[in-house]
């Protein structure tokens, strides 16, 4: 079973969501966005455990995105089942 996290389920005013097939790659794309979108470089034990808590069991169905609103493809897609056809 995959694995999903928002940004939104632990507070943050974010639209932020991964899924992927291990915690270990929805760490590592949270911590990717973190960086890269709100200027935070590593986790906290605290973010960690609160990030760990809200990773949860999915299936996760790839989804086209029609519109990229003038963004690169790259730039746009967080979501690693995303695909993008701008």
């Amino acid at each position: 079973m995959d694995k999903k996290f928002t940004c939104k389920d632990i507070g943050l005013d974010c639209e932020y969501v991964v899924c992927a097939k291990t915690e270990e790659e929805v760490l590592k794309k949270i911590g990717e966005h973190t960086q890269t979108i709100h200027g935070i470089q590593g986790f906290s034990k605290a973010f960690y455990d609160k990030a760990m808590a809200a990773i949860r069991d999915a299936h996760c169905e790839p989804r086209k995105i029609s519109s990229c609103e003038g963004e690169s493809c790259e730039e746009f897609l967080q979501d690693i089942s995303e695909e993008c056809y701008c």
